[in-house]
């Protein structure tokens, strides 16, 4: 018995601190010269909305936590119409949107949501304050 309660023990402290080493993202590289910052503006097909933005929010999360290049990831939709989705991202510099758009997460939500994809356009944005700084984080339920 007492082996028992030691053993669930043991496999509950695990879980935990497994769980809490989920929520804490990779240490964030600082901003470089060539960093990107950029809107992107989707028009997913109306059918599609909630399956796209399920997934939109899965590719943000994971980058965040997951990538140190990966600055900012925020999705959001048009109040009066969810179907017209932006998202702003802050990649440190090329090679972190490099690495980023090579993910397999990355990979996965662009095989699985191609077909709910109306349009998408890409702008890229100069930020007026250099000395400005975004801290998009993922805060543990």
């Amino acid at each position: 018995m007492v082996r028992a309660i030691r053993l669930l023990t043991t496999v509950f402290i695990s879980v935990i601190l497994c769980h809490s080493a989920m929520a804490h993202s990779v240490t964030k590289e600082q901003m470089h010269d060539d960093g990107i910052v950029r809107l992107s503006k989707i028009e997913v097909y109306p059918q599609y909305r909630d399956e796209y933005i399920e997934l939109a929010k899965e590719v943000g999360e994971i980058s965040l936590l997951s990538e140190a290049g990966v600055l900012a990831m925020y999705a959001m939709a048009e109040t009066d119409n969810l179907c017209l989705i932006t998202i702003l991202e802050i990649y440190s510099s090329q090679a972190a949107y490099s690495r980023h758009i090579e993910s397999g997460h990355f990979k996965k939500y662009k095989r699985e949501t191609l077909h709910m994809v109306k349009s998408l356009e890409l702008c890229d944005q100069t930020p007026l304050n250099p000395r400005s700084e975004i801290a998009n984080v993922i805060n543990a339920d």
